[in-house]
Order: structure tokens, then C-alpha cells, then sequence
């Protein structure tokens, strides 16, 4: 049975190995890894023993052993199947690359079936403006993620579940924005360095 977590600024910011290890503590678990995301479309297995990720999606099949995706903006999504979990970082660019995707096609291929995943607090589509020529640009490739042509705003939650309930994916939304949520950190707030994070393990 599996763990979902999504911390808030209360856990500390987790891009501190002191707040890294005190959730680590918290919660009980063996090992928690992070990774070094760069908004890539790289996916990593995870076991107790492992060290240094450089990617933006990790799955483990080991219990005891937690994963997690920072975030202040971007979406930290979990992915539970049973004895197989994921964990996901996705924003604008993880999104367009199929992070997603590609977490669920790789717990899959371990054997994972009946994928629930979770969106996680992140900057919601009123809030989420970027320029007319990146929004047209965007919804182009992500239709699902279209709000206005007057504002442009992108709907990331809409273009992520499109994409995962498409491979028959079930998908839930705690729908709270980082932006709005003084409790989370935002970047978009005014360039805040803290990270919370979506945490999940067996």
C-alpha cells in the first residue's frame, strides 16, 4: 500500500538537506531520494541504495524507500500502483516533453496496472499567464491546456490529465494553487528560493 504526501512551507524548504532529512524522519522511511530536475523527459529507477538522480521522474518498486519532486509552481505529480509508485516533476516544458507519459509507460513495463495519479499544489490556470506567442505556441501542441486568447493562461492540470487519462490513467487533483496559498511556496510570488514536494513510497 502505498504513501502520498504533499508537503506545504510548514515542512521547511526541502532544497535543504536539514528539511530533506527531518520529512525523511517524519515519515518514517528507509531512504528518500530527490532528484536534479532540469525539466527533462528522463525517468529513474530508485532503490534503497541509490544516490545521485539527475532526471524529473523517479518510480521504486522498494518499500521503505520514498521519492519525491520538489516544487513551487510546477506540478509534483504522484503515481500509485500498488507495489510500483512513481513521482514526477512537470511544468510547461515537462509537460510538452511527456514527463508524465513516460513515468506511467516505464511503471508498466515493471508491471504496474490500474495507475492513480495525483496533481499536486501547483500554479492553477487563472494564474499561470505567459505570452501570446508561448500560449499559442503551447496550446498547439496541448490543446487540453487553453483558457483565453485574452489573458493567456495555461491550464497545466487539464493538459497533464488529458495526456494521462488518455492511457487509461485515473486521475485526482487536490486543485490548490501555489500562487494564491500564501501556506506554499511560489516562484511566481516573487522569486521565492523554497521548494515543498510531492513525496510517495510503498
Amino acid at each position: 500500500m502505498s504513501r502520498t504526501l504533499f508537503t506545504s512551507r510548514a515542512g521547511g524548504d526541502l532544497k535543504l538537506p536539514s528539511s530533506r532529512e527531518k520529512l525523511r524522519r517524519s515519515i518514517a522511511l528507509n531512504s528518500l531520494h530527490f532528484m536534479r530536475q532540469t525539466h527533462s523527459d528522463l525517468v529513474m529507477i530508485a532503490e534503497e541504495n541509490d544516490g545521485d538522480f539527475e532526471c524529473d521522474a523517479l518510480v521504486t518498486t522498494t518499500p521503505g524507500v520514498g521519492i519525491a519532486a520538489l516544487a513551487a509552481d510546477c506540478m509534483p505529480i504522484t503515481f500509485s500502483a500498488g507495489a510500483i509508485v512513481g513521482v514526477a516533476h512537470a511544468g510547461r516544458i515537462g509537460l510538452s516533453n511527456g514527463i508524465a507519459i513516460k513515468t506511467v509507460e516505464l511503471m508498466r513495463t515493471l508491471g504496474a496496472s490500474d495507475i492513480v495519479a495525483t496533481i499536486g499544489p501547483s500554479i492553477c490556470r487563472d494564474c499561470y499567464e505567459v505570452s501570446p506567442e508561448m500560449y499559442q505556441e503551447f496550446i498547439e501542441l496541448i490543446p487540453e491546456s487553453s483558457t483565453s486568447s485574452f489573458k493567456h493562461c495555461l491550464n497545466l492540470q487539464r493538459g497533464v490529465r488529458s495526456q494521462l487519462e488518455s492511457l487509461n490513467v485515473s486521475v485526482v487533483d487536490v486543485e490548490t494553487c501555489t500562487l494564491e496559498n500564501p501556506l506554499y511556496f511560489s516562484y511566481r510570488r516573487g522569486g521565492e528560493p523554497g521548494r515543498q514536494a510531492g513525496v510517495i513510497s510503498i
